[in-house]
């Protein structure tokens, strides 16, 4: 419970704080991207039915057509904003029938040009988790890891028009996106299940946001982020009780994008659906968790 209320009132903080750190985001240039896979480009293509990849050749960015207007879920980088919008273009979409905008989670290789898209479609709804949304107001100004000041990543600020909570959905059209907790990573990160119908069958999709741990975090004493063990140790519990006919992630690497799919190959959604891998990848990211914490509780032992 203390844990709890500290991070309410964290929480709290960074809301009252967002306006300043944005007035200070004005003046600030983000640093130039080292990871080069971040900024590779890399064509769009059809995942399944009416959802596409549009990210980079690392970053998953992706596209709905819901019949009733585009959902983005996330922008790359600072500077993706051209390749993505190219992907889209190329695709046959324009980027001005985006109606709802949002993101895996608040970090600046997801969010960095968030507000790019938001300029392009001024009638889009942005949709943040509650918990993330004082950070990419800031434009990374607000970050866990950093907090004595800036984000690791910093960029332009992004107005959040709803700010939601796990098991909230988010509809348009044909689509139903269920919210589902993915804490740790950061304290708002988020996984988005929904079902899309594609050759006469129905497939329960996951955009899962995988909980790995940044280097430099540390999961014991984080004034910044007081539940993060706690948070951790739920997301995984619960992201290995999943069960998706078809699976992406926030980064190409985390569901072997350039393993099983490579531009041109024929459209074929059952790539995607290796299940026996997902369970891999969780198994790892719980055994990382769960070395790092013992690791951890070992020194502050001494």
């Amino acid at each position: 419970m203390k844990s709890k209320l500290l991070l309410a009132a964290a929480l709290a903080a960074l809301a009252g704080t967002s306006m300043a750190a944005q007035a200070a985001e004005l003046q600030y240039k983000p640093p130039p991207i080292t990871n080069k896979e971040w900024e590779t480009p890399f064509p769009g293509f059809k995942i399944v039915g009416n959802m596409y990849y549009v990210g980079t050749y690392d970053l998953g960015c992706y596209l709905i057509d819901t019949g009733a207007g585009l959902i983005l879920i996330n922008s790359g980088a600072d500077g993706s904003y051209p390749l993505i919008k190219a992907n889209i273009e190329k695709l046959g979409f324009k980027t001005s029938d985006i109606k709802i905008i949002t993101s895996t989670h608040g970090h600046g290789d997801h969010v960095g040009d968030l507000a790019a898209f938001q300029k392009d479609a001024p009638a889009a709804k942005t949709y943040m988790n509650f918990r993330d949304a004082p950070t990419i107001e800031s434009g990374g100004n607000i970050d866990y890891r950093r907090p004595e000041g800036r984000g690791f990543y910093p960029y332009h600020p992004v107005k959040v028009d709803v700010r939601t909570k796990p098991g909230d959905h988010i509809k348009l059209g044909n689509t139903d996106l269920t919210l589902h907790q993915a804490y740790g990573h950061t304290p708002g990160a988020t996984s988005f299940t929904f079902t899309v119908q594609d050759g006469g069958r129905n497939y329960n999709v996951l955009i899962v946001n995988m909980n790995g741990i940044n280097a430099g975090v540390k999961l014991l004493g984080s004034p910044g982020y007081p539940t993060i063990v706690e948070d951790f140790a739920s997301t995984l519990k619960e992201q290995a009780t999943y069960t998706p006919d078809l699976w992406v992630s926030s980064h190409a690497g985390q569901f072997n994008l350039h393993q099983v799919y490579k531009p041109g190959d024929p459209y074929n959604p059952a790539r995607f659906g290796d299940l026996a891998a997902y369970k891999l990848k969780i198994a790892n990211a719980t055994k990382a968790y769960e070395k790092q914490l013992a690791e951890e509780r070992a020194a502050k032992a001494k």
